[in-house]
């Protein structure tokens, strides 16, 4: 099962938080909360509350993806808001669309808290999203899996699960890792995913 990875090193998406920041003021949308999409979408979040001066800052968690993916294949909210957003904007944060349901439906779960308006952000707008962002800093036409640095050990040990071997050497494993996803990770990282996972 080949497929191809983007990585992101702490700088890069710092920097693709930064045009997020400046598309979100340039269309003159000022947010009186943001709403984080947990996990993936707090370390985004947070920056663009920073980037955005917004100090109202929320989580909901939504599962979807990998491990924790919903026996249906559907997103569904496990962590609703707690809190009451009456006549607030709201810019919801996550760090990708993949098929775009996880934003979706917190988006709409953010407006049953009576927000006064709700738009939605992500780093990564994929095509083959149904939902598409109001904001998003890079696009993607062909799919990839992307690795952000806040779930790199992850999604090192996911990868490494989907081609390693019973007596494979660490070296063995990076050279796979590289060949099969494009995914270049230091040996120690591999070291470590191995001993804590085993």
């Amino acid at each position: 099962m080949k497929f191809k990875c983007v990585q992101y090193d702490w700088d890069e998406v710092y920097e693709l938080c930064r045009i997020l920041a400046k598309k979100i003021r340039e269309s003159n949308f000022k947010p009186d909360a943001i709403v984080a999409v947990a996990r993936g979408g707090w370390i985004p979040a947070r920056i663009l509350a920073d980037l955005l001066f917004v100090k109202e800052l929320y989580s909901v968690k939504a599962e979807h993806w990998g491990i924790v993916a919903t026996p249906t294949g559907k997103a569904k909210i496990t962590q609703p808001l707690t809190v009451d957003l009456s006549g607030k904007s709201v810019l919801v944060v996550d760090d990708v669309a993949d098929t775009g349901e996880t934003v979706e439906i917190v988006a709409k779960h953010v407006m049953e808290r009576n927000a006064k308006e709700v738009r939605t952000a992500v780093i990564d707008f994929k095509h083959t999203s149904k939902f598409v962002p109001d904001y998003y800093a890079k696009e993607m036409e062909n799919w990839a899996w992307i690795v952000y640095p806040w779930s790199l050990y992850e999604d090192a040990r996911d990868l490494i699960s989907k081609i390693a071997n019973d007596g494979m050497s660490v070296e063995e494993i990076k050279k796979k890792l590289a060949k099969e996803f494009d995914f270049y990770v230091d040996e120690s990282v591999i070291e470590e995913v191995l001993e804590f996972w085993r």
